[in-house]
């Protein structure tokens, strides 16, 4: 259970940064609880009035107003945003806990560059924006539990939570989880174009794929049964669906999709190994 008064600060102000606020503000937490840093003003302004958190230019204000910051810049970024954390969390009895959901960013990196040993490393996904995410974690041994269980909190109040072992699983969870939401869209996308240029109204046609979507997701998690199951239920002998199975078989969409994923990964580890590097 989260608790309400936990104070949450945001490094950055994009897209995921306002996914998990929002999956915040969602699951009741109230916002001037949420500090968000932010160097534009126009993205101040309209957080502000989209969300009613308090906002702030100066990433310092971070370190002085949270329990939790989340480092939501780009990976390229984590560094130099460290480093300007590092002095005034030098200077505080309690250093804030950070939580970094950048790709390709380990715990070691942010440890050295911020010289912070409350260090959580965290992938979500964009559902965590209404409550429906899944967050892939990581911890070293000399975390403590406190911590790993209040940010787990945090991070359970925006959707599922996955604590993996082996911080080389995370490329892995940025495939499955973290970039996984696009592969559906543009599968979605795909079928209502299609729905469309068969002479359905596109307004039926977004609806039918959408609803046909969230029942498919629904009926698996309810029922616990395997996809390879559920898809053998819907596909009968001689029937409709195997025409589509057949052809999305014939051309190799396992294969496609491993080497999508493959690639999501390598790249992630690419990222990662560059900022070692640096």
């Amino acid at each position: 259970m989260l608790d309400p008064n936990l104070k949450v600060a945001f490094v950055g102000g994009g897209s995921m940064a306002k996914a998990i606020l929002s999956g915040l503000i969602f699951s009741g937490h109230s916002p001037k609880h949420i500090m968000v840093c932010t160097p534009t003003a126009k993205n101040r302004a309209e957080i502000a009035e989209n969300f009613q958190v308090l906002v702030e230019h100066d990433n310092i204000k971070a370190v002085l107003f949270a329990d939790i910051i989340i480092l939501a810049v780009k990976p390229n970024m984590i560094a130099s945003v460290c480093a300007e954390l590092r002095d005034e969390s030098a200077l505080q009895d309690h250093p804030n806990i950070l939580v970094s959901v950048a790709a390709g960013i380990n715990s070691e990196q942010v440890r050295l560059s911020s010289g912070n040993s409350r260090v959580v490393c965290a992938m979500p996904n964009l559902p965590a924006a209404v409550g429906q995410g899944l967050t892939g974690l990581y911890a070293d041994e000399s975390t403590a539990k406190s911590d790993i269980t209040l940010v787990n909190s945090l991070m359970s109040a925006v959707g599922e939570t996955m604590w993996i072992n082996n911080p080389h699983h995370m490329p892995s969870i940025v495939a499955a989880a973290g970039s996984s939401p696009a592969y559906f869209y543009l599968f979605m996308e795909a079928m209502e174009k299609s729905a469309i240029a068969q002479g359905l109204p596109a307004h039926q046609a977004h609806e039918a794929v959408m609803q046909s979507a969230l029942g498919a997701v629904s009926l698996a998690k309810q029922t616990g049964t395997s996809f390879s199951q559920l898809r053998g239920q819907v596909t009968s002998p001689k029937g409709t669906t195997e025409q589509a199975i057949k052809t999305f078989l014939q051309r190799d969409i396992e294969g496609i999709v491993g080497e999508a994923m493959i690639k999501v990964a390598n790249r992630s580890r690419e990222l990662e190994q560059s900022h070692t590097s640096n």
